[in-house]
């Protein structure tokens, strides 16, 4: 129930998002809410739901300057449109002989101020299809071929993304390409720091004498990190690829992959927390797992084995909450607008509403989303609460409405 640009991404604001890629890219910023409000001149046209990136906006303002007014497009056959267009409604056309999946991104001159709603789209229809720059490489990541029905999911890696951000899956998954999108702009802009990372990793493996590709690898992963202030990392833990914001908390024999982690965070010891994003404030307990999911702040996400989740506010996901990540035929469905709709996915978790809790034993299906505040826990009549003290000894007991028996009704 956020407004759309309350929608936490990068473990910032997605109105936030937009207003620092704009002014990366020296775009001055306006969030208005009438469209007479627009003036006349040069403009940057784009709606509260959309999430886009530096490069993005870079290659449209360089597309304006050569062909006029133009609107965003992504080549439709690549892999990120093809995992993230599900409940996007994208319009496609074709331009240079590619079919593009069009955004609600535009650039172009106007001669006056829009009279209103259907101004505004009569004078955005006479914008031309522009194919954004755009490159990805393919990331095949190994998974159980048996559980999974195949050897590898596929990945896109790209820092050129858009998306409309109407669902939830679609804050899941602009916080899975937030990571990387950090990572390439953090390379690409801090390139003397990349090369001294680059060396001292490649120097390690020559006098450690395991000097291959692999080694290589892991010998730069342990060294391309971000670490903030005040932070406290245990010796034994392993962080690698990740963001680290200040006065995080790291425990023993923690592992800590591909991750944006912010301020004041605890993961505790044995914690496996991979491909996530983590809000300020959460906690993390012993021998919890993680992966390709995203916190918002002050979360207690304490799953065993969670993947591919999102989680709001001050949620408190216990040890023994079990999301369901995976459809062993078809796709996994969510609910949007009264329907379940197809996500193009086998693989997607849940949603967590802000306040919500997951109690133990609470099995939750894949693509279902809890609502703010409500608690899921076990039937109390499976738990046990009463024990007879004439319980028979060497026989097998279970719950009956709470107490413990040994025959059958």
């Amino acid at each position: 129930m956020d407004p759309v640009g309350q929608s936490m991404i990068g473990n910032m604001t997605l109105a936030q998002h937009q207003q620092s890629v704009l002014e990366r890219a020296g775009i001055e910023t306006s969030f208005i809410k009438n469209v007479e409000e627009i003036e006349p001149g040069p403009a940057l046209v784009t709606w509260d739901n959309v999430f886009f990136t530096t490069r993005v906006i870079r290659s449209l303002v360089a597309g304006f300057k050569t062909t006029g007014a133009i609107q965003c497009g992504l080549p439709l056959d690549s892999l990120l449109v093809k995992h993230t267009k599900a409940l996007q409604e994208l319009d496609t056309e074709k331009s240079g002989g590619q079919d593009l999946a069009l955004y609600r991104l535009y650039l172009l001159e106007f001669e006056h101020s829009p009279e209103g709603p259907k101004d505004l789209n009569r004078i955005l229809e006479k914008t031309s299809p522009f194919a954004a720059s755009f490159k990805e490489k393919t990331i095949e990541v190994q998974v159980p071929a048996n559980i999974m029905g195949t050897e590898y999911l596929q990945h896109p890696l790209t820092s050129s993304v858009v998306m409309h951000v109407n669902h939830w899956i679609h804050v899941l998954w602009a916080n899975q390409l937030s990571i990387q999108i950090r990572w390439i702009e953090t390379v690409l802009e801090h390139k003397l720091w990349t090369g001294a990372k680059c060396l001292a990793a490649a120097t390690a493996c020559l006098f450690t004498g395991r000097w291959n590709l692999p080694a290589l690898k892991w010998s730069m992963a342990k060294r391309f990190n971000r670490i903030g202030k005040g932070c406290d990392i245990h010796p034994t833990a392993l962080v690698e690829f990740s963001h680290i914001a200040d006065g995080v908390r790291i425990g023993a024999n923690a592992l800590v992959r591909g991750c944006v982690v912010d301020t004041n965070t605890v993961i505790e010891d044995r914690a496996c927390v991979q491909y996530s994003v983590v809000g300020k404030d959460c906690f993390i307990s012993k021998n919890s797992v993680l992966v390709f999911s995203a916190g918002y702040p002050e979360g207690d996400l304490c799953g065993n084995g969670t993947q591919s989740s999102l989680f709001g506010r001050k949620v408190a996901i216990t040890s023994w909450c079990r999301i369901i990540d995976i459809k062993a035929a078809g796709e996994v469905k969510v609910e949007h607008e009264g329907k379940l709709h197809s996500t193009g996915t086998s693989f997607l978790g849940a949603c967590f509403g802000h306040g919500s809790y997951g109690g133990m034993d609470a099995t939750i299906q894949a693509g279902r989303a809890v609502p703010n505040g409500a608690m899921i826990v076990k039937d109390p009549d499976q738990i046990i609460r009463s024990i007879p003290a004439d319980l028979p000894p060497g026989r097998p007991a279970w719950a009956r409405r709470g107490v413990a028996v040994t025959e059958k009704e």
